[in-house]
């Protein structure tokens, strides 16, 4: 079984952190949050047999920030 971590995305959930935290930007070393576009290939690669030999993964879709 393989998963993805996606990391910070804009959301209903995040909406309010967005708000009461103008900062939270400068913590993803992108500049950027993570949107759908970003989730896609990733989504693409895990369903297609191309993936066939990748098992056990936890991969991170999070702008590098757990590489920080």
């Amino acid at each position: 079984m393989n998963a993805i971590a996606p990391g910070f995305f804009p959301t209903k959930m995040t909406k309010v952190n967005i708000e009461q935290s103008p900062n939270l930007l400068e913590l993803c070393p992108m500049n950027r949050f993570g949107g759908p576009e970003d989730l896609k290939g990733i989504a693409v690669l895990l369903a297609s047999d191309a993936s066939a030999y990748i098992t056990g993964q936890i991969i991170a879709v999070d702008g590098e920030i757990t590489a920080v």
